[in-house]
C-alpha cells in the first residue's frame, strides 16, 4: 500500500508540475512605485495571458486576496490603502483556468516599502494639537481660579455686618481753657457696631473735648 501511495502522490504531483508548465507565469508590478509612505493607496498589477482566470495576490507566502479577470482583459488590478506596517512584505500573483483545470506558478516576488513620512507628519501633528489643548486648558484652569477668589474677595467686603476694625487708640483734642489748670491725655474710643459708616464721605477720626482738673478736692 505504501508504495501505491507514493507512486500515486508522485504522479499527481508531475501532472500538476506538467499543467503549470503549460501556463505562461503572470508578472507582478507595483504602481506608483515600491516605496511609499504610510496612509498612502498602492497598486498592484498582475500581468497574464488573455484568457478567463482567477488571480490570486499573495502576501508572504499568504494568500491576501482574488479576484476574476475576464478574458478580454490582460491585467488585474490591487489596490489598497498601506495602513499599517503589516502591508508591507513581498507580494506575488498567480491565476487559475478552470478548462482544464490548471494554474500557473506564482509570479517574481516584488518588495513593498514603507517610508513611514506621512506616518512622522500625522504623529507630529497629533502631538501639536494635544499640547495647544493641554495649553488652553491650563491657561483657562489659571484664570477661573484666578476669577474665582477675586470675587470672593470683593464679596466678603461688600457683605452686611461686617464690624470694622476698632482702632486700639484716638488722640483726643482738648481745648484749654487756661493752660495752668488743663493737662492733655489720651483715652481709647471706640466706634458703635451699630453705626454704618458712608460710603459717600470720608470716615473722620472721632474727636472727644474734655476738661481735666487738676486742683486737690478740699
Amino acid at each position: 500500500m505504501a508504495p501505491m501511495a507514493l507512486a500515486l502522490i508522485l504522479g499527481w504531483w508531475l501532472v500538476a508540475a506538467s499543467r503549470a508548465q503549460q501556463l505562461p507565469p503572470p508578472s507582478l508590478s507595483l504602481h506608483p512605485s515600491q516605496a511609499v509612505p504610510l496612509g498612502d493607496t498602492v497598486t498592484l498589477r498582475c500581468r497574464l495571458p488573455r484568457v478567463r482566470a482567477w488571480v490570486q495576490l499573495w502576501l508572504n507566502g499568504t494568500l491576501r486576496s482574488d479576484k476574476e479577470k475576464d478574458k478580454e482583459q490582460d491585467t488585474a488590478e490591487f489596490s489598497f490603502a498601506v495602513t499599517k506596517l503589516e502591508d508591507a512584505g513581498t507580494y506575488q500573483c498567480r491565476y487559475q483556468v478552470s478548462e482544464p483545470l490548471w494554474t500557473s506558478n506564482k509570479s517574481e516576488p516584488v518588495e513593498l516599502v514603507l517610508t513611514g513620512a506621512k506616518g512622522r507628519s500625522h504623529g507630529s501633528l497629533v502631538v501639536a494639537v494635544v499640547r495647544g489643548c493641554a495649553a488652553v486648558f491650563v491657561f483657562s484652569l489659571g484664570l477661573y481660579f484666578v476669577l474665582d477668589a477675586r470675587s470672593l474677595w470683593t464679596s466678603r467686603d461688600r457683605s452686611p455686618g461686617v464690624t470694622p476694625e476698632t482702632p486700639k487708640s484716638m488722640q483726643f483734642q482738648v481745648t484749654p481753657r487756661d493752660s495752668e489748670d488743663l493737662t492733655y491725655t489720651e483715652m481709647p474710643a471706640a466706634i458703635p457696631c451699630s453705626q454704618t459708616p458712608s460710603s459717600h464721605t470720608d470716615p473722620q477720626p472721632p474727636v472727644i473735648y474734655t476738661t481735666v482738673s487738676t486742683e486737690l478736692p478740699c
